[in-house]
């Protein structure tokens, strides 16, 4: 079964013809719309009232599926992280596959989206071509030539969706035993931002994780465990004179936050 995330922008029918695409190949689980709820006074409220407005009339076209409204701010790194982080957790623990749509995101939901593919083996990334060039915004809303080329932009016919191949490492573990030690990598990513995102030592990060004493053995694990997660991109150490000290890296913060907010439970 799979679950389809439409990052719904200023197109209507693209979105609305790749949903329609996908669900004659396969069944689909759940729908998410996700839309722009920004409230602006400059450029970025022309986006989001295209896509509040798309999202709205997605949801009544595609009824039978009954889509979930999600609301977020599309030029928020962290937030569309978050709120696509969370959605594909809940379908990977629960055995299902995942396609994002990116044909009328923007740049940074694209991005992030594609950062999100790479974590998780059941994701995949597609756009929907369109048989036209791009429309520019004419007038302003509410104005009629506004609304005419609306109209016009929003429906434009398309080509069938083309999927964004991506490579195949992705972060999530493979066996049993990577899953062990991946939910130890997570929780000393959590513990870690508790700690304000840094520690001073390995010996600092056992002690966070209820231990007494830092024994050779166990120095030796978490010292395996930091350079798994410093190898993916999610912390770096700073070597100094007598202690070796970790930190969270820009994206291992986002990961963090996201970890503490829904999927992980310490």
């Amino acid at each position: 079964m799979t679950v389809i995330i439409c990052l719904v922008g200023n197109y209507l029918q693209r979105p609305f013809d790749g949903v329609r695409y996908w669900s004659r190949r396969m069944g689909i689980t759940r729908l998410y719309l996700l839309y722009s709820d920004v409230e602006a006074e400059d450029e970025t409220a022309v986006f989001s009232y295209m896509s509040r407005r798309n999202a709205e009339d997605l949801r009544r076209k595609l009824e039978i599926l009954d889509p979930i409204m999600v609301g977020y701010d599309p030029m928020d790194h962290k937030d569309v992280f978050k709120k696509l982080y969370g959605i594909v957790s809940k379908a990977r623990s629960e055995g299902e596959e995942v396609l994002i749509d990116i044909t009328s995101a923007t740049n940074v939901a694209q991005g992030v989206a594609l950062t999100v593919a790479l974590m998780f083996r059941n994701t995949r990334v597609y756009t929907v071509p369109s048989r036209r060039p791009a429309w520019y915004v004419r007038g302003r809303i509410g104005e009629r030539e506004f609304e005419e080329w609306f109209e016009k932009a929003r429906n434009q016919p398309s080509l069938e969706p083309i999927e964004i191949r991506l490579p195949g490492y992705r972060l999530e573990p493979r066996t049993k035993y990577e899953e062990r030690e991946w939910e130890m990598e997570k929780r000393l990513l959590v513990l870690l931002r508790e700690h304000g995102g840094r520690a001073g030592s390995i010996s600092e990060i056992i002690r966070w994780f209820g231990y007494d004493e830092a024994t050779s053995t166990l120095r030796n694990r978490f010292s395996r465990i930091v350079q798994r997660l410093e190898l993916k991109g999610l912390i770096e150490s700073e070597k100094g004179a007598k202690m070796k000290a970790i930190k969270l890296t820009d994206f291992g913060d986002i990961l963090a936050e996201a970890l503490a907010e829904g999927e992980f439970e310490a």
